[in-house]
């Protein structure tokens, strides 16, 4: 999968909800993943996590998720395994109260975003994610009986 740059953003006290960038789905797509990177110095810090969500003119139709900055980067998965109405959509923050309180107390918080679209397909009762890339082009595939994929190049 290869991650684009959706947005950068400091936190600051008086941030709720930010809006980091619009994030659009490639059509059949059901999901975003999410890296997010800490661009604050590694050692102890007071941050903890933040509502992350994908939402269009429909609402948060691939859902919500707990989502923590992690100096080596982490990724979050956002989809519900349906695919939204709308394709295009921004991606948005909500870091929690706690932070923000740190934040005023002289901690600032930065977070880098980036996201890659792709489907999720369920198999035996789990959940396989196929990432899309413009590298190599479309593959077809197919699920057999036991709901292994079967590639087809």
């Amino acid at each position: 999968m290869t991650f684009e740059l959706v947005g950068t953003h400091t936190f600051t006290p008086d941030d709720t909800q930010v809006i980091i960038g619009g994030v659009s789905l490639n059509p059949g797509d059901d999901a975003i993943w999410v890296r997010i990177t800490q661009s604050n110095p590694p050692g102890p810090w007071p941050w903890s996590y933040g509502i992350l969500g994908w939402k269009s003119a429909f609402g948060y139709e691939l859902g919500t998720t707990k989502a923590f900055g992690e100096p080596e980067g982490a990724v979050q998965r956002l989809g519900v395994g349906l695919q939204p109405v709308e394709r295009t959509g921004v991606l948005t923050f909500e870091p929690r109260s706690f932070n923000l309180a740190w934040i005023k107390k002289g901690n600032p918080w930065t977070l880098t975003f980036e996201a890659t679209t792709g489907v999720q397909v369920s198999a035996g009762g789990g959940t396989i994610s196929f990432g899309v890339t413009s590298a190599i082009g479309d593959i077809p595939w197919t699920l057999n009986s036991i709901g292994l994929a079967n590639l087809k190049p």
